[in-house]
């Protein structure tokens, strides 16, 4: 048990919202936590439900969509180990923004709304944290409006490789991992596009040395040329 609560204050510490808060505090906070299993596909919180609670990714992969009225899905992000999930409803109308599905066997902490913001209210650096990571959940929403709008399939997939990069990757003997395996269909909702589009995207630049894909494991070998192709707005 003591060890577990190490592992998991530990864990706090290298999440950036959690970062500005002393042992102490992050043990009140852990003290009220839960811990939950999801299935691979199984559901955390569906769009339009209330939500009275924040989750912490401790392990595994889950995605966040929507869904037009015609029954279209739109995947805005995928987010992995230490990544938070379930601020905006946290703090607005209490309802969820999207749909949030594991794509793997998951494990989350879960904090209640009264815990968490008693923190808040007992740590200013905190509150600017906090701050800070919804206005960069509302960029990038607006950049990926924006992309599907203005960019062409390639800027898109180069400029969502390198977000992944960004957040997941890894240096390797090879070049730079993405930490988290995803398949082709996956990176297709992700730049909203069919699968068949980017798996001749994928093609391409297999061919051309800019990346290798084999089972969900993606390894971009060409960055420059990747964040060339990204700045292009031809659509």
């Amino acid at each position: 048990m003591a060890e577990r609560a190490e592992f998991e204050r530990e864990m706090l510490k290298r999440t950036e919202l959690f970062a500005p808060l002393e042992d102490a505090q992050l043990d009140a906070l852990l003290a009220g936590a839960k811990r939950r299993k999801l299935k691979n596909r199984e559901e955390l919180c569906h769009k339009g439900d209330e939500g009275s609670q924040l989750f912490l990714i401790q392990t595994g992969r889950l995605k966040a969509i929507t869904h037009s009225t015609q029954g279209s899905s739109v995947t805005f992000t995928v987010m992995g180990p230490g990544e938070i999930i379930g601020e905006l409803a946290l703090f607005g109308a209490g309802v969820r923004s999207a749909t949030v599905t594991a794509m793997e066997a998951s494990h989350l902490l879960v904090f209640e709304r009264r815990d968490f913001l008693q923190v808040v209210r007992d740590n200013a650096d905190l509150a600017v944290e906090m701050l800070q990571l919804l206005a960069r959940r509302v960029l990038r929403l607006s950049d990926t409006v924006a992309d599907a709008q203005f960019l062409n399939l390639p800027a898109r997939l180069a400029k969502k490789l390198l977000a992944l990069d960004e957040s997941h990757g890894r240096d390797t003997g090879e070049g730079r991992e993405i930490g988290m395996k995803l398949s082709q269909g996956e990176l297709a909702d992700l730049v909203a596009t069919t699968r068949e589009s980017v798996n001749k995207q994928v093609g391409i630049w297999r061919e051309d040395g800019i990346l290798s894909m084999e089972s969900g494991r993606i390894v971009l070998h060409r960055l420059d040329t990747l964040r060339e192709i990204a700045a292009s707005a031809r659509s």
